[in-house]
């Protein structure tokens, strides 16, 4: 900034200089003044540019980075969220442990785009396909939402398909494929956008409501159909053309901040028909049993279904993963599950209605010695107990 003001001196005696010389007195003064505010004008233009001032030029942060200016996420979502994942509490390089794979490859990552730091899946074979684990594949129903985040980079046929099953009829299968300038719905005629957006990540929302189909992209509404035959799904996969996958200068495909949500089958007939629920998002540091605050909003729901149902007595049970020692495990699953009957009773739901037992490593969901068992086996299971 010092070597700027000196340049800004120099010219204002050089300024004066040629003004003092001037046949007129009153013209020079007159030049001198307009020179000066054209001078200072542009000056100050390049120092608002220097500074990352100048609303005409993309901001650039510290690193040289273009940043981009993102609305967050809306509240598309506000009912019952029967998944979510956003890969933060995952290993770079791992399968996603929240995710189940179909074909191809995919693999968790950290990456630095537009001056941030994003925990991502990205696609590292082109067409792969992967779906939200669910003990059964029937959590969708008439009445759903999803709400995630694409990564669009500009290069070759990018695109992202939700592909909407049904179990019973895979000719009743409906797919949405998310292309960089739109939304197609089945075999209709893409619903393009007024224009192609920029690269960077972009919002996409689906709302199902008994056949009602609508698709935003970024907030604008480009499907809306009334009626696809009425279909009912029950759940569904992720398939994603990434060409960069294959093309070591190009980037591949990549999604973040996955959430489902609607009615889904609910909790209280989860529990009398399969006899236990088993939840994956009660959240406890290495070796601890104080619960996450982030677990808060998954025991808050079996307190609602404990509340709603007062003659529901249920059994907690504390699972952990097979990393350390037999004795470690065991007092850490019993810990585990005695500190989430604490939540409760402190909730308001009576102690006698609810018993503990820590099973440990013994009853493994998921048979492997990787990150993605690890996580599946880390859990909480709420068994009817009437």
């Amino acid at each position: 900034m010092k070597t700027i003001k000196i340049i800004k001196l120099c010219v204002y005696v050089l300024l004066f200089c040629i003004a003092t010389n001037a046949s007129a007195q009153n013209i020079g003064g007159i030049l001198k003044n307009k020179s000066k505010k054209v001078i200072d004008k542009t000056i100050d233009k390049g120092i608002e540019k220097i500074e990352g001032k100048d609303k005409n030029n993309k901001q650039e942060n510290e690193e040289g980075i273009k940043t981009e200016n993102r609305t967050p996420l809306s509240n598309f979502i506000s009912g019952n969220i029967l998944f979510s994942d956003n890969f933060n509490n995952e290993r770079a390089g791992e399968f996603p442990s929240k995710w189940t794979q179909v074909s191809g490859s995919v693999q968790n990552k950290q990456v630095h785009l537009f001056g941030k730091n994003y925990n991502v899946v990205e696609w590292i074979s082109n067409s792969a396909t992967i779906k939200p684990t669910f003990k059964e594949d029937t959590y969708l129903g008439q009445s759903f939402k999803i709400e995630l985040e694409v990564y669009f980079h500009g290069n070759g046929n990018e695109w992202y398909n939700i592909n909407l099953k049904n179990s019973k009829n895979p000719y009743k299968n409906h797919d949405i494929r998310i292309s960089w300038f739109g939304i197609s719905s089945g075999s209709d005629v893409t619903s393009r956008l007024p224009g192609k957006g920029p690269e960077g990540w972009h919002t996409i929302q689906i709302s199902f409501n008994k056949g009602n189909l609508k698709a935003f992209y970024d907030g604008i509404q480009l499907i809306n159909d009334p009626d696809i035959e009425k279909y009912t799904f029950d759940f569904l996969e992720v398939y994603v053309g990434s060409p960069g996958s294959t093309r070591p200068q190009w980037e591949s495909a990549k999604i973040n901040n996955f959430k489902i949500g609607g009615s889904g089958l609910a909790l209280y007939k989860r529990l009398v028909t399969d006899g236990r629920i088993i939840v994956h998002d009660i959240h406890f540091d290495r070796d601890s049993y104080f619960i996450k605050p982030a677990s808060y909003p998954a025991i808050d729901k079996i307190f609602q279904l404990l509340n709603q149902n007062p003659n529901t007595s249920v059994i907690i049970e504390g699972h952990t993963d097979s990393n350390g020692s037999n004795e470690s495990n065991q007092r850490l699953s019993e810990n585990r599950a005695k500190a989430v009957m604490n939540y409760l009773v402190i909730k308001g739901i009576d102690i006698k209605r609810l018993k503990t037992i820590g099973y440990g490593e013994e009853r493994p969901l998921v048979k492997g010695n990787n990150e993605k068992a690890w996580a599946q086996n880390r859990r909480v299971e709420f068994v009817l107990n009437n």
